[in-house]
């Protein structure tokens, strides 16, 4: 879950600075996050070729790419449109409950889409209480969901984006004659684009990246084909050449946000940036703002999180569920705490600002563009070489095969969460220690405490809560990871995500409803403090540069 826009930025001292200098760790993060990608490149490529491959070609290829680009689009539409228009109005306005609203519309992430899609499909089926309803199925039903549930991305950046606007080219739009509606199009929005692109294109690749969603709702994209290939046929190298193609996809989309941020500037025409001033709304405005603003809470989660405690209440408990969120809580931790691990390392080492630091946090970001099967098939890939490998080496000393099997468990499962979602871990890390200037390092240095000491005792207590946002942020994404988890999970070894996903998938949806429901619940938690905290980071960066600018003489006039 990215939600900073400029993720990378590195501290500007370049004076030597007191403290640990990881730079290797962060070159070992990037080789754990492009290792899986790399392997299924080779095996694509290398992999022995079956008839299975030729004949998706002819028959199936062209409707899993369609269905794709389809889910894709919808998906960006419906969360750019909600998001864009919630962060407006929360950045903008002042109307009746916006201060909840500022967090509260960053919820529905702890609602996994394949959950929502459970309690909207079951509400819009024929015996639904909605079924007057078109019913929620198809590409167009599960773009629906992903724009549901997936919409926060753009809301928390086009809101930041629209907060740190200075109002100069808005206020220039409405003295030319424009109306609040035109000179938001016109002056504002052109000026968040970037921020709302970035957002959108982490909708798309979390849409490209779902499998639970899509196989439910009878929409079959290049993930579904990827994990027929894979579950149906066998065929590693099929299914690492689907992976290729959605990886394609990915890094097309990836690419296009970058170069449209590189290619956007926000500058203010007087050199000043001049933060708005939010607008009090009358009662009956303030009162369809409010409304506004809960729609997407209320869609994306409220109302499927409601269904699916309705029908758990009306079903039997699903065998083996406190194994499962056992499983789940302990998976999701220790990756979240690997995750803080290494992002801390990476932004220790782009703290020095040595160019193969920046270059390992940039590899590394790329794996948050590729899904959680894909990066599943390359670590079965890696992990099954290194097995060979080990297995003709031990053969040769001993006659018999190396006793361990690398190619499933709870190892390849933290690997392959590593390489997803590192880079969800590194932008809250470096925000974090950004705090700690060299003025601490050489003030601590100077009393003789040694680089170990000063980063436990003047480093670790600024940067810690910024620790445990990226451990919550890697936390929340692994709990509702499935395609990855069905794939390396060792045998009998279920998950709520799995355990609702197989439940659903034999049309028994009310035994599914309770794993879902607790895994939702679950997510609340860390992700409520995960919006409050960032909401209230950015009020107070927010603060401090009208300070700095108030005290400056270049900014409130």
């Amino acid at each position: 879950m990215a939600v900073s826009d400029a993720p990378y930025r590195a501290s500007p001292p370049r004076a030597r600075r007191a403290g640990p200098n990881p730079v290797w760790l962060a070159v070992a993060g990037a080789v754990i996050c492009a290792a899986p990608l790399i392997a299924v490149a080779a095996l694509a490529v290398f992999g022995g070729w079956t008839d299975y491959f030729e004949h998706i070609a002819r028959t199936r290829l062209t409707t899993y790419v369609v269905n794709t680009l389809l889910v894709g689009a919808t998906a960006a539409v419906i969360a750019g449109a909600g998001g864009t228009l919630a962060a407006w109005m929360v950045a903008r306005y002042r109307f009746f409950g916006r201060g909840a609203y500022e967090w509260l519309l960053a919820l529905p992430l702890a609602m996994p889409a394949y959950a929502a899609a459970y309690g909207w499909y079951d509400l819009t089926s024929a015996a639904g209480p909605l079924s007057f309803l078109p019913t929620v199925r198809g590409p167009f039903g599960a773009g629906l969901i992903f724009g549901l549930t997936f919409y926060p991305y753009v809301y928390l950046l086009a809101r930041e984006a629209f907060a740190g606007q200075s109002v100069e080219a808005y206020d220039a739009a409405r003295t030319l004659g424009c109306g609040p509606r035109s000179a938001f199009t016109r002056a504002a929005l052109p000026l968040a684009r970037p921020a709302i692109a970035a957002g959108l294109a982490l909708v798309v690749m979390e849409a490209l990246a779902d499998f639970g969603t899509v196989v439910h709702l009878g929409a079959p994209t290049l993930s579904v084909g990827l994990m027929r290939a894979w579950a149906g046929e066998g065929s590693l190298p099929d299914a690492a050449r689907l992976a290729l193609i959605l990886v394609s996809i990915a890094f097309v989309i990836f690419f296009l946000e970058r170069l449209m941020r590189r290619r956007a500037r926000q500058s203010a025409s007087s050199g000043r940036r001049r933060p708005p001033q939010r607008v009090a709304l009358s009662a009956p405005l303030s009162a369809l703002a409010a409304i506004l603003c809960a729609v997407p809470i209320l869609a994306g989660l409220v109302i499927p999180l409601a269904r699916l405690g309705w029908r758990a209440m009306h079903a039997p408990v699903a065998r083996g569920l406190g194994e499962a969120a056992w499983n789940t809580v302990l998976l999701s931790g220790l990756s979240g705490m690997i995750a803080a691990g290494l992002g801390l390392s990476f932004a220790y080492a782009l703290r020095t600002r040595r160019r193969r630091a920046a270059f390992a946090a940039r590899l590394a970001g790329l794996g948050y563009a590729v899904p959680g099967a894909v990066a599943a098939v390359g670590v079965l890939g890696l992990l099954g070489w290194v097995q060979g490998g080990l297995d003709d080496v031990w053969r040769a000393a001993t006659g018999g095969p190396f006793p361990v099997l690398l190619t499933g468990g709870i190892i390849a499962l933290v690997f392959a969460y590593q390489s997803r979602f590192v880079a969800a871990a590194i932008g809250p890390s470096e925000s974090a220690l950004s705090r700690v200037t060299p003025t601490l390092d050489h003030a601590a240095r100077s009393l003789g405490a040694k680089p170990m000491e000063v980063a436990w005792r003047v480093h670790w207590p600024l940067i810690s809560s910024g620790a445990a946002l990226a451990g919550l942020l890697v936390f929340v994404e692994v709990m509702k990871e499935l395609p990855a988890t069905m794939i390396l999970r060792p045998f009998n070894f279920n998950t709520l995500a799995v355990t609702a996903h197989n439940y659903a998938h034999d049309e028994r949806l009310g035994e599914a409803a309770l794993p879902a429901l607790v895994l939702v619940l679950i997510a609340l938690g860390p992700m409520i403090w995960i919006a409050r905290r960032i909401t209230r980071t950015e009020a107070a960066r927010r603060e401090a540069e009208a300070d700095l600018a108030e005290r400056t003489g270049a900014g409130w006039q």
